[in-house]
C-alpha cells in the first residue's frame, strides 16, 4: 500500500484481488525486479492470503513500472525541396459555383456573389492550404451577370 493511499480495512481477499496482486508480481519479475525463487515464494504468500491487508504487505516493496513513454508526434517536412503540403478546395467556392449554375429563381445569383466573396477571403487567409480560386471567381462572375440581368429585366418593366 503506498503512502499516498488510506489505510483499508480489514477485508477478506477476493480470488479478483489475488490475481490483480499476481499479475503484479510476474510483471515485477519480468522487469527484473524481483527473481523467479522470489516470485514463486510470493506467489505462495498471495494464494495463501486471507485478507486485503496481507496482499497490500506482499507487492508493498514492489513499484510498479514507468508508464510508457507519450509518443513522439511527428511533425511534417518543413524546409524540403518540392515539399508542399496538401491542399484542398474551399467549400464556399464549390458552392457559389454550382449556386450560379442552378441558379434558384435569382436567389441563386445573390448566394453565389455572397459565397464567392467570402470563399476568396478564406482562401487568401489560408496561405496556400485552401484552393478554388477559379471556381469561386467563376461563380461571381457567372452571379453579378445574371444580378445585371435581372436588374434590366426589372428597368424594361419599370419603363
Amino acid at each position: 500500500m503506498s503512502p499516498d493511499q488510506p489505510p483499508r480495512p480489514a477485508l477478506r481477499a477476493s480470488d479478483a484481488d489475488r490475481e490483480a496482486v499476481a499479475q503484479q508480481l510476474r510483471v515485477a519479475s519480468v522487469d527484473g525486479r524481483i527473481d523467479s525463487d522470489e516470485l514463486e515464494e510470493r506467489l505462495a504468500q498471495v494464494y495463501a492470503a486471507r485478507w486485503v491487508m496481507d496482499l497490500d504487505r506482499i507487492v508493498a516493496d514492489v513499484v510498479p513500472s514507468p508508464p510508457p513513454p507519450p509518443p513522439v508526434p511527428v511533425y511534417p517536412p518543413t524546409g524540403l525541396i518540392g515539399y508542399r503540403p496538401v491542399s484542398q478546395t474551399n467549400g464556399l467556392a464549390v458552392a457559389s459555383l454550382v449556386a450560379a449554375i442552378v441558379w434558384f429563381g435569382w436567389l441563386g445569383s445573390v448566394c453565389a456573389v455572397i459565397f464567392g466573396h467570402i470563399s476568396l477571403a478564406q482562401i487568401k487567409k489560408s496561405g496556400g492550404r485552401e484552393t478554388g480560386y477559379g471556381l469561386a471567381v467563376a461563380g461571381l462572375v457567372i452571379g453579378y451577370v445574371a444580378l445585371a440581368a435581372l436588374a434590366l429585366a426589372i428597368a424594361g418593366r419599370v419603363l
